[in-house]
C-alpha cells in the first residue's frame, strides 16, 4: 500500500503539473484562433433525428472488430470519434460526423490526424507509439504517418471537428490547415465558484463553452453526445477503460510514469488491478487511473436522463446503468 501511494502521488505530480501546465500555455496560444471560430455550441440539439454512437479507441475496437454493423447501419447513427479512433475508421471506409480532441501533449495527439512534421528525429525521441497497445498500425511510425496524412486530407472536408482549447500548436495548426470544421469548447478545470477558478478564468479569455472531460477524451465524447447534442441513447464502441489480460504491463498508458518510481516488475504490478467483466465472463486488468476514469464516468452518468448502451464487447465499463449488448444485437432490435 505504501508503495501504491508512492506511485499514485508521483504520477499525480508528474500528470497535473505536466498537464495542466500544457493545458494553460495551450489555451493562451489559441486565443489567437478562438477570437473568431465556431462554437461547440452551435451544434447543440442538431443531433439529425440519428442515434448518438461514441467510437473510443480502446484495444476492442480492433480486436473485437464490429465495423460490419456500423457501416451496414451507418445512415441511422450520428459517429462521434475519439481522436485515437480516427485512422482504424478511416481505414475501414467509415467517415464519422464528429472527431474530439483534447489531449495537450505538445506532440502526440497530432499524429491521430497525421503529423506534417514527423521525422526520424522526433521518433527516436518518444517511444509511445512503439509500445502502446491502442492503435497498433502505429507502431510502424513513418508509414503509418504518411497513410494517416492521406486519408484525413481526403475526408476532411466531411468531418466536424471538436476541438478543445487545450489542443497543442501543433494539433490546432494541423486541423486549421484542414478543410474540416472546427467547433471549439474549454475543458472544465475546476469549481467555477472558487475564487481563483481556473475554469472562469479560461472562460472569461474566449467565452466558449467549459464541458466536463471526465479526464479523457473517451468521457468528454460522451458528454458531448449527451450535453450538446442531446441524444436519448449512446451506444459506445471501444470504450474499454483497461487491457486484455494478456497484454505486456510495459505497453499500458502509464507505464513509462510507473518506471519513474521503480524498476521492479512486482513492485510495479500493484499499480494494476484484475476485474471480471459478467457480461463477457472474462477477466480483464486494469491501471489506477483509468479506475479514475470510469469512476468519473459513472458518475456523469448517474447526472443524465439519456440512456447508455455499451456495445464494446469487452473492458470494465458496466454497472446498473449501462445495458450492456454487442452492435449486431442493438441493432437488429432498434433499427
Amino acid at each position: 500500500m505504501k508503495f501504491l501511494n508512492k506511485i499514485h502521488q508521483k504520477i499525480n505530480q508528474v500528470t497535473l503539473k505536466s498537464i495542466l501546465s500544457d493545458t494553460m500555455s495551450n489555451i493562451r496560444y489559441n486565443r489567437i484562433y478562438t477570437k473568431n471560430c465556431y462554437s461547440i455550441a452551435e451544434l447543440r440539439g442538431k443531433h439529425f433525428n440519428k442515434i448518438g454512437i461514441v467510437v473510443g479507441s480502446g484495444p476492442s475496437l480492433r480486436k473485437k472488430d464490429q465495423s460490419k454493423y456500423l457501416k451496414l447501419y451507418r445512415k441511422n447513427f450520428f459517429i462521434i470519434a475519439c481522436d485515437g479512433a480516427l485512422y482504424y475508421l478511416l481505414n475501414k471506409g467509415i467517415v464519422p460526423d464528429l472527431v474530439v480532441t483534447l489531449d495537450p501533449h505538445p506532440t502526440r495527439i497530432a499524429r491521430w490526424f497525421g503529423d506534417k512534421t514527423l521525422n526520424l528525429k522526433t521518433i527516436q525521441k518518444d517511444n509511445y507509439f512503439r509500445r502502446q497497445d491502442l492503435e497498433i498500425k502505429f507502431q510502424n511510425e513513418l508509414k503509418s504517418n504518411r497513410e494517416m496524412i492521406k486519408l484525413f486530407d481526403k475526408h476532411a472536408n466531411k468531418i466536424k471537428i471538436a476541438i478543445c482549447t487545450s489542443s497543442s500548436k501543433l494539433v490546432a495548426e494541423r486541423l486549421l490547415k484542414s478543410r474540416a470544421k472546427l467547433f471549439w469548447w474549454n475543458p472544465f478545470l475546476d469549481d467555477t465558484k472558487k475564487k481563483n477558478s481556473l475554469s472562469k478564468k479560461i472562460f472569461k479569455m474566449n467565452k466558449l463553452p467549459l464541458i466536463n472531460t471526465g479526464g479523457n477524451v473517451g468521457s468528454a465524447s460522451w458528454m458531448i453526445a449527451d450535453q450538446v447534442f442531446g441524444f436519448e441513447n449512446i451506444v459506445l464502441l471501444g470504450m474499454d477503460y483497461s487491457y486484455y489480460i494478456d497484454t505486456p504491463i510495459s505497453s499500458t498508458q502509464y507505464y513509462d510514469a510507473i518506471e519513474k518510481v521503480t524498476k521492479d516488475k512486482i513492485e510495479m504490478r500493484k499499480f494494476y488491478k484484475k476485474i471480471t467483466n459478467p457480461h463477457m465472463k472474462k477477466t480483464f486488468y486494469t491501471d489506477h487511473v483509468y479506475l479514475w476514469y470510469r469512476k468519473n464516468f459513472f458518475e456523469m452518468i448517474e447526472n443524465t436522463d439519456s440512456s447508455t448502451i455499451n456495445c464494446s464487447q469487452a473492458g470494465i465499463l458496466f454497472n446498473k446503468r449501462i445495458v450492456w449488448t454487442s452492435l449486431k444485437k442493438f441493432c437488429n432490435k432498434n433499427l
